[in-house]
């Protein structure tokens, strides 16, 4: 009788594991040009080398008319095939904002511009490869997810995700008309709604392009790096990532508010809507929300660009009570933030390439890095502490302490704030400060300019003009190599990989990436505790 019972089991087992087998050959589904998505059918490319691209792919209604300036809605179904082979357009921009050196211009752009871009090598919808979801930089104002290629990454076994959201006064725009009609009485940040709703697409899509929706993560480049911080901060967004990087910007510094002065700001967001009414109506007097809508995208364009204080970099990303319901650092001092790992960091000459826009606004030399001082948090400290870490005894020295103070003040102190503001939580916070100097004309003025590392992590050597040697494809193909092994596993550590301890307030420990690749710690240590006492000192103020 025991015999019986164990030949039974044996044959039970053989059974059941057989239909497994058969059962997990039938679920393995190939990954075509042709995907369904949230809304329909869409028809991609495939490259000789395997990589499948999908562009374009609308992931909400389309923002016009009516549902201008409101939350994404869900995405309009379509009921062919969609092209997904052509880029879709940018979101609405003034172009050339990035000054020369940037080439931001002949850009196709529209109200319509809510899209995704998908690279993936993956077979099947099975493989469950990481994915990494890419936020482009350009102020909040300019810039469009299409341009940044996903060949190098993909190669490295990741899927990758780019995405459009809405810009400048499309997409960061409060009004009193606007908190009124929103269920929960806020307005503004329409901007990191699309992004949190494009996040949400990738949990709702991502495995019919072989990805794993349990294994996100976001990362982007100045206002992109800007965004990051802003969504590990919402909690519109927690659950829908597991990782972040951040390239250069961090909103640590004193933040604009929705309804009231708050801080060091000289208006409120509401206020900056009503008198961005005023500038549509050509200075007669407010007009209404229905009335704004009424106006053509272009119209917008031209309102936007007529007074500066509607593409004032600090009036954009706003304390909204809702998607961020406080500062981005009282979030994280309070351990309020998604508690997940994040690599982070800038370049060592962010500087470099804005200093030709500030002489223009400021003055020259010597002159001009005084007028900056006075216009900047750093009025806030003493002369002689200011001169002791960035000297101006003569204009060429001004402007090289200038280049460092825009950096330090912008980029590396944010960066510094972000990595110690993760010690609020559990998960480890690594810090990079990338040296590498790109071969492009006049490199020697401009070294590790920002956003030179974004070619070295896409692989896309010649951006900003470049000219690209050996040494430079081998310090990218390391440079993508951490950027997807922190993606897989969350910490940028890997046979071959420079040693990297995480960040800690005692160990102020980060990783150079450049000629010198190695650790180090404390990073420009004396100039960025001034800068941090000065943000300090101007969030006390009333």
């Amino acid at each position: 009788m025991i015999r019986v019972g164990n030949a039974f089991w044996v044959l039970a087992f053989l059974f059941i594991g057989g239909c497994a087998d058969q059962e997990t050959e039938a679920t393995v589904t190939p990954i075509t040009t042709q995907v369904s998505v949230t809304g329909g059918l869409i028809e991609g490319t495939l490259d000789e080398d395997g990589l499948k691209t999908y562009m374009g792919i609308p992931y909400v209604a389309p923002p016009i008319d009516g549902l201008r300036w409101a939350p994404p809605e869900p995405v309009l179904p379509w009921k062919s095939v969609r092209d997904a082979k052509v880029v879709g357009p940018a979101c609405m921009q003034p172009e050339g904002l990035g000054g020369d050196f940037y080439g931001d211009t002949g850009i196709e752009m529209d109200e319509d511009c809510l899209f995704v871009n998908v690279w993936t090598r993956a077979e099947n919808e099975e493989d469950r490869l990481p994915v990494m979801v890419w936020i482009h930089g350009g102020a909040l104002v300019t810039g469009q997810g299409s341009i940044y290629p996903g060949n190098l990454l993909t190669s490295k076994g990741v899927i990758l995700v780019t995405v459009n959201y809405r810009l400048g006064r499309f997409g960061f725009f409060a009004h009193p008309e606007l908190t009124d009609e929103n269920p929960n009485k806020v307005s503004g940040n329409q901007g990191l709604r699309d992004q949190i709703a494009s996040l949400k697409w990738v949990r709702d899509n991502i495995e019919r392009f072989g990805g794993d929706a349990d294994n996100v993560t976001i990362f982007g480049e100045s206002a992109g790096s800007l965004s990051m911080s802003l969504l590990q901060a919402s909690p519109l967004a927690k659950g829908l990532f597991h990782k972040v990087i951040g390239e250069s910007g961090g909103a640590f510094q004193p933040m604009t508010y929705r309804d009231q002065v708050k801080n060091y700001s000289p208006m409120h967001s509401e206020a900056i809507g009503e008198k961005f009414g005023t500038a549509l109506d050509n200075g007669q007097g407010n007009i209404s929300l229905e009335e704004m809508r009424g106006y053509s995208q272009e119209e917008l364009m031209v309102a936007f660009n007529s007074d500066p204080i509607f593409s004032d970099y600090n009036h954009l990303a706003i304390v909204d009570g809702e998607v961020i319901p406080e500062e981005v650092s009282t979030i994280f001092e309070k351990g309020l933030q998604a508690d997940v790992p994040v690599m982070i960091g800038s370049n060592s000459d962010e500087g470099t390439a804005f200093i030709p826009i500030f002489k223009s606004i400021f003055g020259q030399g010597v002159e001009g890095f005084r007028n900056y001082i006075a216009s900047s948090s750093l009025s806030e400290i003493a002369n002689d502490k200011l001169e002791k870490e960035y000297p101006s005894n003569n204009d060429e020295q001004a402007e090289d302490s200038w280049a460092q103070l825009m950096a330090d003040e912008i980029f590396t102190y944010p960066m510094r704030a972000w990595a110690r503001s993760m010690e609020s939580v559990s998960s480890d916070a690594y810090l990079y400060w990338f040296t590498w100097v790109p071969p492009v004309e006049n490199s020697d003025e401009l070294g590790s300019f920002h956003a030179a590392e974004i070619g070295y992590v896409f692989g896309n050597l010649e951006l900003f003009g470049a000219k690209p040697t050996e040494a430079d494809q081998e310090f990218s193909d390391m440079m993508s190599t951490i950027w997807t092994q922190f993606a897989k596993t969350g910490n940028p550590n890997g046979p071959g990989l420079p040693e990297w301890h995480p960040y800690t307030s005692d160990n102020e420990a980060y990783v150079e990436l450049g000629p010198n690749t190695g650790p180090g710690s404390e990073l420009r240590i004396a100039k960025i505790d001034l800068v941090e006492r000065a943000w300090q000192r101007r969030r006390s103020q009333p």
